[in-house]
């Protein structure tokens, strides 16, 4: 015969209190983390999240003791959201005063990114220094901070695409003369959309460092945090954890 358990009535009321403290505290471990699709720094392939930077961030929190969530965004809309303190961080970008007002920034950087200008295959142009795209239409993805004076650079025509693969996908049908981007990322779409063979890259720019960036707005925990990552990076580089994620890629 079955006989069914009797609970005392006060642990009726303990057990839901416990289950929603336990899922709280889980939650609170669960850290969200906004990028942009920049492949092959970090984007979304069949429903899941890669790239060497999320990876790189993946195995950070993982000795801080935290989990991030990541999560895909716009460009221009994750950097609204990282301003008002909406999200945690965003994955990655320049160090520049303007942004150091809204972000925290870790001591240690992701990844360094060689920007470049790069032309339709069979176009004629040469560029060997940046006054050799005066005059020309230049394309650049809205709201990105290229550096080395590009942003305030006068003198030829900005034609703004709102993404990396709509940039490629502009100048291999010749809407532009000439783009500037990341070589990494320019190179790995044009190659997974069979359009490798209608860009060249023709001029370096230069090299420079991406970082993990925490919103300001989230106080003294993204504080913290930014810290707690900077150190997670370096003894990632000291124990060669970080090149061997790298070499992944």
């Amino acid at each position: 015969m079955f006989f069914p358990i009797q609970f005392p009535l006060a642990c009726l009321v303990v057990l839901p209190l416990l289950f929603s403290s336990v899922f709280a505290s889980a939650q609170e471990n669960l850290l969200p983390i906004v990028y942009e699709d920049y492949p092959p720094y970090e984007y979304r392939e069949n429903g899941k999240d890669k790239g060497m930077n999320l990876d790189l961030i993946s195995e950070a929190f993982r000795r801080m003791g935290k989990t991030p969530l990541f999560e895909p965004r716009p460009w221009k809309r994750a950097l609204f959201e990282l301003k008002n303190g909406d999200i945690l961080a965003l994955s990655s970008g320049f160090r520049t005063p303007r942004r150091e007002k809204i972000i925290f920034f870790p001591d240690e950087p992701l990844a360094m990114e060689t920007n470049v200008v790069v032309v339709p295959a069979d176009s004629e142009l040469t560029v060997t220094c940046l006054a050799d795209l005066q005059g020309l239409r230049v394309g650049i993805v809205r709201d990105y901070i290229y550096g080395h004076g590009i942003d305030e650079m006068k003198g030829f025509h900005r034609i703004e695409a709102n993404s990396s693969h709509q940039l490629v996908r502009m100048l291999a049908n010749r809407r532009m003369d000439a783009a500037v981007g990341n070589k990494a990322v320019l190179r790995h779409i044009a190659k997974k959309n069979g359009m490798l063979e209608h860009i060249r890259f023709t001029y370096e720019i230069g090299c420079d460092p991406l970082y993990l960036m925490f919103s300001r707005s989230r106080g003294e925990e993204a504080k913290i945090l930014a810290r707690d990552f900077g150190v997670a990076i370096r003894e990632m580089h000291q124990d060669g954890t970080f090149k061997a994620i790298i070499d992944r890629y």
